[in-house]
């Protein structure tokens, strides 16, 4: 039923492109030929292919039927897409490869048909083949720009960020909202070249990162790490606040590094977290951090008081946890029977918390991700309110 939907959508569009290639014939003086010719034939033959509810044979009758001029090269590529969309990619290159094939298209013409036959060649994963066509169209279109973006994902794909950042560099020359993700595209290179043991460069990288966007949060986070392991602590500690001060819900991610350096006497967690709240408002994160250095430096009670207090101001399924947790520790873990199960339901309900959420396309995971794992956006993954109730999110 579907298919026959979408057969049926076509009758209009194609009617329409029938009559313009017709019209502009009859004006050219070259009419391909009278009514009851070979092309009102074709267009009756989809006709009854459609009402045989044989949506594929009407399909391929319409475009036989839609005479190619000018006026019609628009339609055929819509066509084309819509073949590809539909999971037709087959077709939609043979469209697309035809409307090439004439030998007076107009050069804007032909540059849209390239990019939607180069976009169906990564449809089926041809990615040298669109590569090709889309490096033609970079050295000089009209459709410059979005050739661009699809080279640069292209590049995303094959995990070639040096390539990448060449490419956006010059798509960011053409949109300067790419900036976000062209700092993503030099953190990956970044980390790249930290594997490889090139931290000079590496730290270029970075600058770079922070350079194209100055409120990169994982050039920030990557540069305290940096700046950590070359036994450089004041300016691994100045990304740190720099950091947290810009959006606190990056805590999760900068935890392990403030443990490491609050076990050596780098960093003064309480004065830290100090900071940050002359800033922003205390979250769930930060309160559990804070928390929780109190219970090594002055004990379980004095920790239990003031996350008893933090939780009547913002309450939280991990902060009760944690409470719990905390007063089971002061009875040696043989609370009563009573405490022990509400642990365990306090468990059950967070164990299915949805932590992050895409802005762009509502995807949840319960860890941070740069890149949204569904839609492939950069730094849409958003922390939810801890506060929220978990039967609200929708998990994925």
């Amino acid at each position: 039923m579907q298919d026959l939907w979408f057969a049926g959508l076509f009758v209009l569009a194609l009617a329409i492109g029938w009559f313009l290639g017709r019209r502009q014939a009859v004006r050219i003086g070259v009419m391909p030929g009278p009514h009851g010719s070979a092309l009102d034939r074709q267009y009756f033959i989809g006709l009854n292919h459609l009402l045989d509810e044989q949506p594929d044979e009407a399909l391929e009758a319409f475009v036989r039927a839609l005479e190619i001029n000018p006026e019609t090269v628009e339609t055929h590529i819509a066509i084309g897409k819509l073949f590809r969309q539909r999971g037709d990619v087959q077709r939609a290159i043979r469209i697309h490869q035809n409307l090439l094939a004439r030998p007076a298209l107009p050069t804007t013409q032909s540059d849209r048909v390239q990019l939607e036959l180069a976009r169906n060649y990564l449809a089926v994963g041809l990615d040298p083949r669109a590569g090709q066509l889309l490096d033609q169209l970079i050295a000089g279109s009209s459709v410059k720009a979005e050739a661009l973006a699809d080279r640069v994902r292209l590049s995303e794909r094959e995990r070639d960020w040096q390539q990448a950042v060449e490419y956006g560099t010059l798509l960011y020359r053409e949109r300067p909202q790419f900036a976000v993700t062209l700092s993503h595209y030099y953190c990956e290179l970044a980390e790249k070249l930290l594997r490889a043991g090139s931290v000079r460069s590496a730290r270029s990288r970075l600058r770079m990162a922070m350079k194209k966007d100055p409120r990169s949060l994982r050039a920030m986070l990557m540069l305290a790490e940096l700046e950590h392991e070359q036994g450089r602590p004041a300016q691994a500690r100045r990304w740190l606040l720099r950091l947290a001060c810009e959006d606190m819900a990056l805590i999760p991610q900068s935890l392990p590094l403030i443990h490491r350096m609050a076990a050596v006497g780098q960093l003064d967690v309480l004065e830290y977290l100090d900071k940050i709240h002359r800033t922003q408002a205390p979250s769930t994160d930060t309160l559990l951090l804070q928390a929780e250095t109190v219970r090594q430096r002055d004990g379980s009670l004095a920790a239990e008081q003031l996350m008893l207090r933090q939780l009547q101001r913002i309450p939280s399924l991990q902060g009760l946890l944690y409470l719990v947790d905390l007063r089971l520790e002061r009875q040696k873990g043989n609370g009563p029977e009573q405490l022990l199960e509400l642990r365990q339901i306090i468990r059950s309900l967070y164990a299915v918390r949805m932590n992050y959420r895409c802005d762009g396309c509502g995807f949840s995971a319960k860890a941070m991700h740069w890149q949204c794992p569904a839609c492939h956006a950069w730094s849409t993954m958003r922390r939810l309110d801890q506060a929220e109730p978990a039967a609200a999110q929708t998990a994925h």
